[in-house]
Formats: C-alpha cells, sequence, structure tokens
C-alpha cells in the first residue's frame, strides 16, 4: 500500500511526547521517524496487546501523544493537520 505525504515535500515526520512514553513501550520519546513508520511501530504494540481489532477507527498516532512536522523541520506541534482531514481545527 502506497502511503501519501499529506502533500508535503517528503514524509511527514512524527516524534512520542515524553509524558506518553509509558503508553508506547519500546519506542524512545523525543526521536523524530518517518509518521508512516511510527504508525507501523505502534500498530506493532497494538497487535501485541490485543487491542488492533478494537481500534481501527481515527488517527493512529494520537496527536495528543504524538509531535509532528515535515522534514524541513517546519510546522511542529499539533495545528496542522492532515491534508485528508475535513473542518478538524486543532488549537
Amino acid at each position: 500500500m502506497k502511503r501519501q505525504s499529506g502533500g508535503h515535500e517528503g514524509p511527514r515526520e512524527a516524534r512520542l511526547r515524553a509524558d506518553a512514553a509509558h503508553l508506547y513501550p519500546g519506542i524512545t520519546p523525543g526521536t523524530w521517524l518517518q509518521a508512516a513508520s511510527m504508525a507501523d511501530m505502534v500498530w506493532a504494540l497494538r497487535l501485541r496487546r490485543g487491542e488492533g481489532a478494537v481500534r481501527l477507527a481515527g488517527r493512529v498516532l494520537d496527536p495528543d501523544h504524538f509531535e509532528f512536522r515535515n522534514p524541513s523541520g517546519t510546522a511542529p506541534g499539533r495545528a496542522r493537520g492532515r491534508s485528508t482531514d475535513r473542518g478538524d481545527a486543532r488549537p
């Protein structure tokens, strides 16, 4: 399956917030990774916990737990949504 970058010049990046690290054992907080790779890691954790089928709807990477940026390093944080979001205004 081809993943889309949400209109960025390259793949979007994500990092786990330190205050949510306890929810994602095995993922190092504060390290920027491609968001698609991070999502795969989160899905693997969910499947190991038996949560996969229950949480199919919604985002894999909770914006309360992860920060996002494009590869140039701009637009960190929660303010920017994905290009596929409709009417999802975040503070």
